[in-house]
């Protein structure tokens, strides 16, 4: 099913190695049932690390993209790897996101893998989302963590889902909504709201600063002390706040309904987020605004050399419409690309699709010339996005061949790994 560019939201998952990450993107399509079952990656069965190698280690080595349905709008998580030694994932994943989800562990608190996550989407301007995870993990903290956040990212840090320990079990409070949950073999019901603290009363206060300081009606509201409506804290948190601050535990599936709403709801859509600066053949500057009646404009971000499929390239399509039978330029090479066929990618699988729209993630097969980084346009809007920028290698290796006449092999092989890994 196609979407249009409104009710599509591209999302990174970024953060430490161990975070959570996979586990969350996991969560996020069991609850929208877009699996039929809860992968875990102990066990080796995720959606996500589809790969033997990923299965064995119990990480992601690479990029892998995972779209979930929900309420009408199509989410295409991509889930990246955590181990420094991969992060080409997450500068592959930057450029087809117009939102980072930054995940931290409830246990393990702020890591230089959030931090990095952190600073890569403000420096190419993305919005913002941090999940706590974890949080039935011993010696878990949700506050502990949120202090650190807020220490370290300032007031751009907004909570809106907090976990509460009271007699009867945990529940998670939606502070925008004023309503609490609990959780049971991963459904959500209604609990009534339990007392505040002095520390949940702070956390209300930050939010409702946060968001009076978006608007100047709403600071009015605030210094006279009336209570703002669920759109207007909404609103605020979406339109203003920087940085909303969501919890739950990934692998009982508490807290994950929320975070599949408000990633509908405050994270911006390809409509809003994916238009951007693309240069013409002259050099100059040209605005591509994600429209499906401008023409084609299209962004390979990542490269497979598939052992079945042969080679497959993932694409961005930042506007117009993608078919098997458009005619497309490659404009690195300046030349027409052949395409193979259209999918859509869930991990591993592959559906067959009869166009990718504008703001849409989906993957081309058998396209011979194109390399990570190159832009395919139509004939007659021949235009070049910045080509991405990733991390310098700080580790040099010779491979020797073992016997005469392997070199042409061992050639092919090393020139599929420079196609996959820039």
């Amino acid at each position: 099913m196609n979407y249009a560019n409104d009710h599509i939201r591209n999302v990174l998952i970024a953060g430490h190695g161990g975070a959570g990450k996979t586990s969350l993107a996991e969560a996020l399509l069991f609850t929208a049932k877009s699996t039929d079952r809860l992968g875990r990656v102990e066990d080796g069965n995720t959606v996500c690390d589809y790969d033997p190698e990923e299965a064995k280690r119990r990480a992601s080595l690479s990029l892998a993209v995972a779209p979930v349905e929900y309420d009408g709008v199509k989410i295409n998580l991509i889930d990246t790897p955590g181990l420094f030694d991969f992060e080409l994932g997450l500068h592959e994943g930057i450029r087809a996101a117009e939102s980072v989800l930054i995940t931290v562990s409830g246990r393990s608190g702020l890591t230089v893998g959030a931090q990095k996550a952190y600073k890569l989407a403000l420096k190419h301007g993305k919005s913002r989302m941090i999940y706590i995870s974890k949080i039935d993990a011993e010696h878990a903290d949700f506050y502990k963590v949120f202090e650190e956040l807020k220490a370290e990212f300032g007031p751009s840090i907004c909570p809106v889902v907090v976990p509460i320990e009271q007699a009867g079990g945990r529940v998670f409070v939606n502070l925008i909504e004023s309503k609490a949950y609990s959780y049971v073999n991963g459904t959500a019901r209604e609990v009534p709201m339990p007392k505040y603290g002095h520390r949940e009363d702070g956390l209300i206060e930050a939010m409702r600063e946060a968001v009076a300081e978006t608007d100047d009606a709403l600071m009015e509201k605030f210094f006279e002390g009336e209570p703002f409506t669920q759109e207007e804290l909404t609103e605020g948190v979406r339109v203003g706040v920087k940085t909303p601050v969501l919890c739950g535990c990934s692998t009982a599936l508490a807290g994950t309904d929320m975070g599949l709403r408000y990633i509908k709801k405050l994270l911006p859509s390809a409509a809003r987020g994916a238009g951007c600066v693309a240069a013409d053949r002259d050099g100059n500057e040209v605005e591509i605004a994600c429209e499906a009646k401008d023409p084609l404009c299209a962004y390979v971000f990542k490269t497979v050399a598939d052992p079945f499929v042969g080679k497959m390239s993932y694409v961005k399509v930042v506007s117009g419409t993608l078919k098997a039978d458009s005619p497309v330029v490659n404009s690195r090479t300046g030349e027409p690309e052949r395409m193979g066929k259209l999918v859509f990618v869930k991990g591993k699988k592959q559906t067959d699709a009869a166009e990718i729209g504008a703001g849409d993630i989906g993957a081309i097969t058998k396209l011979p010339a194109a390399q990570t980084g190159d832009t395919l346009c139509a004939p007659g809007r021949v235009v070049s996005l910045p080509r991405p920028e990733f991390p310098r290698p700080t580790l040099s290796m010779a491979i020797k061949v073992k016997q005469k006449g392997d070199e042409s092999k061992i050639s092919g092989a090393l020139q599929r790994l420079m196609e996959e890994d820039p």
